[in-house]
């Protein structure tokens, strides 16, 4: 493979992998969050967000607002 061949190759392995899918619990790394469900079940908020964002929201310590996915999980 050529020089050319190898950087166009990394280039794709590398947004491939900030697009993977992550999963964070509450808005952000770091956030708390939690609230009270039905009976007595305790809820937390998650989103699934590509990998490139949560480095983003690591650095940031803030909700950038991009997800794939959002929801609440009850124990």
């Amino acid at each position: 493979m050529t020089s050319h061949g190898t950087r166009i190759a990394l280039a794709t392995a590398v947004l491939i992998a900030l697009a993977l899918p992550k999963r964070v619990e509450c808005s952000y790394p770091g956030d708390s969050c939690g609230h009270a469900g039905k009976g007595r079940t305790i809820c937390t908020s998650y989103e699934i967000e590509p990998f490139g964002f949560y480095l983003i929201e690591l650095v940031a310590h803030r909700d950038v607002g991009f997800a794939y996915q959002t929801g609440d999980d009850c124990h």
